[in-house]
């Protein structure tokens, strides 16, 4: 009786291996479709995306007007602390995305006016700070709560660049 119950002991176990490894030869599409990202992903795709452009436009307004760097140096390392945050959430394994490119008001060129500088950034953080509260109710609690903080920090930016630019 014993050796009976090893032999379905070890039945059962081969039963049970022989489609893992066949799976397992095939990859992860052995087991079958992946399924498909929830809708909180592709918000979350959005915003680090969203980050990734601001920070590239505070590089360029840098390398185009080092004198900003007093004002623009710490807006920036929200942005990264903003990015970091946000990659901290994604959990999911990264599908193969495209990497945003600097729009061409973001690459560096000639040096442009404080004012122009503070103008276009301002505009940025502006339409960044909409663009994340229109996806507010697609997001789920916790990832709403952060990306309004974000929204909050970025028109926070935009008032301190008017200002900025005003006063000089």
């Amino acid at each position: 009786m014993r050796a009976d119950l090893r032999r379905r002991s070890v039945l059962a176990a081969t039963a049970m291996t022989v489609p893992l490894v066949a799976a397992g030869c095939k990859g992860v599409g052995g087991l079958g479709t992946l399924p498909k990202a929830a809708p909180d992903v592709a918000v979350l795709h959005h915003a680090i995306a969203t980050e990734q452009a601001l920070i590239a436009r505070y590089h360029a307004a840098l390398a185009g007007s080092p004198g900003l760097a007093g004002t623009l140096g710490p807006l920036l390392a929200q942005h990264r602390e903003h990015l970091a945050r946000l990659t901290s959430m994604l959990i999911v394994p990264a599908t193969p995305r495209a990497t945003p490119r600097p729009s061409a008001s973001a690459r560096p060129g000639p040096a442009r006016p404080r004012a122009a500088t503070l103008a276009a950034l301002e505009a940025a953080e502006t339409a960044a700070a909409s663009s994340l509260v229109r996806r507010l109710a697609l997001a789920p609690p916790a990832l709403a709560q952060l990306l309004a903080s974000i929204a909050a920090s970025e028109a926070s930016h935009a008032l301190l660049l008017r200002t900025d630019g005003a006063t000089r």
